[in-house]
């Protein structure tokens, strides 16, 4: 418009200082289609921007039911996934047994309840095989497999064509209850008589109870391992073992120091039998408190057992005896829990003395559906216990103990020697001993047994405690009615005398200082060996928890089992009045760890 001014001015000028008015200035003829258009394009200006916002404002609206209408399928999205979760979960925490349809219904009946129950595909119960069911149950685990659906009208995204929108979900859940193989192993040395025995008996009752009453049936095995001196394992696995028989009084074993490196014990590796002896007792009657084996049956262990009432009654039967090894008590209790063992509980399985119902015990140290668990109780630190060297002349064959076997003979008649003509018979035993005549005796009682210890050329009659000499024993065995004379290996010997026993009837005392000064297992000994048997247990994921039953605070008695727990969490120091509590927290602990594995 300036311009235009401009050129107007230049048009028509004036004289200088003259102002001419406002509606006298007219514009050229040829400027108006100019006007003309600037009008039209300033109308135009006007209807664009009432285009844009309406544009604008749909935008916004179309926007806004987008949200609203994806944030409603969100919602119904979560919701629907929400009930998926609760019900699988319900479904696959059923008790163990509980049957398929059941579990179905229990997931059915979680969409009921949230008014969903249109929205549930239907759950396949029928898959066998590889092509598994959506509900799949065996004895320690299940799983349930749901999936649900649900279109939702839409508000706002209709204006833009999209009447409705679809939410899906699907869920699984599996609940695995891992078995239970537990070793309870318990001093019974002879420091627990009295009443600290009674509480630990009613203690590990109330464990057993708790632990077995925590899982189902096929769930759980206890071993219960009772240590003293030694460990006495049963007949019927020391059968399924290779061992190195030298008697047959007991079925203790003895093993080297290098057998704690290993947390099993291999079947078809041959392991020596411990000698049965005492330091004291007579003879036939050796000293029960210093035995160096218990072969009666409540000191044996009891395998695999998952019946409550077994496991009762052999804790009941326990008794309190001998020196501490608590490292031979951890050799025995990792052995029960060891893969090594699996055909020695097939052989104790077809014996009839576990359960016909049990399977695959024990499991892998990998297998993800068991735990294991140790729990040693002690009262006391480990004492010394007493052996023969290996080497030695009181062990082998050839002992100074010989059984005579013998009958009783009555006297029949006698008959005159050398007689011509005929015999000539009396009925006088008196006659018996002159050189004519000869005597006929009968047998008449039972098979009779005598033992003698010899020393030098002399005899010692056991029964009748007194000395024959060799002559005289030389005559038994020449008399009527001798049967037959055994010489004793030393490890059959010794398991009808004490070395004390003979060293005071021989006055030899090499054989007592033999047994007491040679291969002995002091304290310190035994506590390297259950460290050794500690960690390689451990290292097999194996929990491992240790008791100290009223024993001296910072002792060496609670750092050896403190150190051979698997945390100092997992070591129980107790008097005699929280044994009880400390067993009912163990096995707490094994129940939340079993839910959390």
């Amino acid at each position: 418009m300036k311009v235009l001014v401009e050129g107007l001015m230049q048009a028509n000028p004036v004289s200088a200082g003259a102002i001419q008015p406002a509606a006298e200035i007219h514009a050229p003829p040829h400027a108006a289609p100019f006007m003309a258009r600037l009008g039209r394009f300033a109308r135009d200006e006007e209807g664009s921007g009432i285009i844009l916002t309406l544009f604008i404002f749909m935008f916004m609206l179309v926007m806004a039911g987008l949200g609203i209408d994806t944030m409603r399928q969100e919602m119904e999205r979560t919701r629907l996934q929400a009930t998926l979760d609760a019900a699988v979960l319900a479904g696959a925490g059923a008790p163990v047994g509980t049957e398929v349809t059941e579990i179905k219904a229990i997931v059915e009946d979680y969409f009921e309840k949230s008014d969903m129950a249109s929205y549930l595909h239907e759950i396949n119960t029928d898959g066998e095989g590889e092509d598994e069911g959506d509900i799949v149950t065996s004895l320690n685990h299940t799983r349930v497999y749901a999936e649900a659906s649900m279109n939702i009208d839409t508000y706002l995204m209709k204006l833009s064509g999209v009447d409705t929108l679809g939410a899906a979900g699907a869920a699984a859940a599996e609940v695995r209850t891992p078995k239970l193989e537990v070793s309870l192993v318990l001093d019974v040395s002879g420091s627990m008589a009295g009443t600290k025995l009674t509480k630990l008996q009613s203690a590990a009752r109330s464990f057993v109870t708790t632990i077995l009453n925590g899982s189902d049936p096929g769930d759980t095995v206890i071993s219960v391992v009772p240590f003293a001196w030694t460990v006495t394992p049963g007949e019927d696995i020391y059968n399924a073992l290779t061992v190195n028989e030298t008697h047959d009084y007991s079925t203790c074993l003895r093993f080297s120091g290098s057998d704690y490196n290993d947390a099993g014990i291999d079947p078809d590796s041959p392991v020596d039998q411990q000698i049965f002896t005492a330091l004291y007792g007579d003879f036939d009657d050796l000293d029960e408190d210093w035995r160096s084996c218990y072969p009666e049956s409540r000191a044996e262990i009891l395998p695999f057992s998952m019946n409550e009432a077994d496991l009762h009654a052999h804790i009941n039967a326990l008794d309190a005896d001998g020196n501490t090894s608590a490292h031979i008590g951890m050799k025995w209790g990792a052995a029960m829990l060891d893969p090594d063992f699996e055909d020695v509980f097939e052989d104790l399985k077809t014996a009839g003395v576990v359960d016909a119902s049990l399977s695959n015990l024990p499991t892998g140290y990998t297998e993800p559906e068991s735990l294991k668990i140790i729990v040693l109780m002690a009262d006391g630190q480990n004492t010394t216990s007493y052996y023969f060297d290996a080497n030695s002349e009181y062990r082998g064959p050839n002992s100074d103990l010989y059984l005579m076997k013998y009958q009783e003979m009555e006297f029949q008649y006698a008959y005159k020697k050398h007689r011509k003509g005929g015999l000539q018979y009396s009925y006088n035993e008196s006659k018996c001993n002159t050189n004519d005549w000869t005597c006929v005796y009968e047998a008449t009682g039972e098979e009779v047994s005598a033992y003698y210890l010899r020393d030098g050329n002399d005899y010692y009659d056991i029964e009748e405690r007194d000395w024959i000499d060799d002559d005289d024993y030389d005559d038994i065995k020449e008399s009527d009615g001798f049967i037959s004379e055994t010489r004793l290996s030393w490890e059959q010997a010794w398991g009808l005398m004490s070395p004390r026993y003979y060293s005071e009837i021989t006055g030899n005392w090499n054989a007592w200082n033999d047994y007491v000064g040679s291969e002995y297992e002091n304290g310190s000994t035994k506590d390297a060996r259950m460290q050794a048997i500690c960690s390689a247990t451990k290292a097999r994921n194996v929990i491992v928890y240790t008791i100290g039953y009223s024993i001296s605070s910072g002792g060496n008695a609670e750092t050896q089992l403190r150190n051979c727990a698997s945390s100092t969490n997992h070591y129980y120091p107790t008097n005699g009045e929280n044994i009880a509590a400390a067993f009912n927290s163990i096995a707490s602990n094994v129940q939340n760890l079993r839910l959390t594995q």
